[in-house]
C-alpha cells in the first residue's frame, strides 16, 4: 500500500478537551477527530470516510504553556456572548507533528498538499491555530500481519489496547492520553473513545502486540522515513 506523509508545524496548537469549561485544557496533539477534520478542510468535504487510516509521529517533544485569553463573543459560555471575561487556555508550543495516511482521496490530498492548496483554511484544531501541512512524500509500505505476543519496534503514537506491554529500557518516558473522541458525526456529534501512549521525546520502542484481541483495529506498517513500525488507526 503507499502511505502519504506530511508534516504539520506551527507555532502553536490548541486541541481542548471537552471535559474542560472554565479553564480550556488541550490534547498533547492532534486528536483522531481533529485530523480528519484537517484532512476534509484539505479536499473540501465535511465528513472525512472511515476507511481512512492515520498514524502520528511527534518530531518536537510536547511543550504546553498557560495563558489568558479573551473569549468575547463565544455565545456557548454561561456568562453570555457579551461578557469579556479571560479564560484560562493551555496552548500546545511549537507543534511539529508527522502524518502518515493511507485510504480515501489519499491521490487528492497528496496532490494539493503538494501544492500547498486546500479548500479550506486548515489548522490545529482552533482558528487562531493555523497551519499549512508540509509535504514529504509518497512511499510504498509494508503492512505487517500482527499477532498476540509479538514484539516490535514502534516510532509512533499508538493506542494503548494495541499493545499489552512496553519492553524496560534506559531513557524511555511514556506518557498516557486517555478519552479522546474516536468518531466525529454529522452536526458535532461524537461517538467512542480512545486511548494512546507515546514517548515523551519521541524516540522509538518495543511494543508486544495483542494481535486481533485489539478494541480498535489497528494497522503497522513499516515505511523508509521511520525506524520502527507506524501505527495506522
Amino acid at each position: 500500500m503507499d502511505i502519504l506523509i506530511f508534516d504539520l508545524r506551527a507555532s502553536l496548537a490548541h486541541f481542548r478537551r471537552p471535559d474542560t469549561t472554565s479553564t480550556h485544557a488541550t490534547y498533547p496533539f492532534i486528536t483522531r477527530t481533529a485530523l480528519r477534520g484537517l484532512l476534509g478542510a484539505v479536499i473540501g468535504v465535511e465528513q472525512w470516510p472511515e476507511e481512512g487510516w492515520a498514524g502520528l509521529q511527534l518530531l518536537r517533544p510536547v511543550a504546553t504553556r498557560v495563558q489568558q485569553l479573551s473569549l468575547l463573543g463565544k455565545g456557548f459560555l454561561e456568562s453570555g456572548s457579551t461578557f469579556n471575561r479571560p479564560t484560562t487556555v493551555e496552548l500546545v508550543i511549537q507543534p511539529h507533528y508527522r502524518i502518515f495516511y493511507t485510504g480515501a482521496n489519499m491521490e487528492e490530498l497528496a496532490q494539493r498538499i503538494r501544492q500547498r492548496q486546500a479548500v479550506y483554511h486548515t489548522y490545529l484544531g482552533s482558528a487562531f491555530a493555523a497551519v499549512v501541512p508540509e509535504f514529504v512524500a509518497v512511499v510504498p509500505g509494508a503492512s505487517l500481519d500482527a499477532q498476540a505476543g509479538q514484539e516490535i519496534e514502534i516510532s509512533t503514537v499508538v493506542p494503548t489496547d494495541a499493545i499489552t506491554a512496553i519492553a524496560p529500557e534506559p531513557g524511555l518516558t511514556f506518557n498516557r492520553v486517555g478519552g479522546l473522541l474516536y468518531q466525529a458525526w454529522p452536526h458535532r456529534r461524537f461517538s467512542g473513545t480512545i486511548h494512546l501512549l507515546y514517548e515523551q521525546r519521541n524516540q522509538s520502542y518495543r511494543a508486544t502486540l495483542s494481535g486481533p484481541a485489539a478494541l480498535h483495529p489497528v494497522i503497522f506498517a513499516a515505511v523508509r522515513h521511520s525506524p520502527g513500525y507506524i501505527a495506522l488507526w
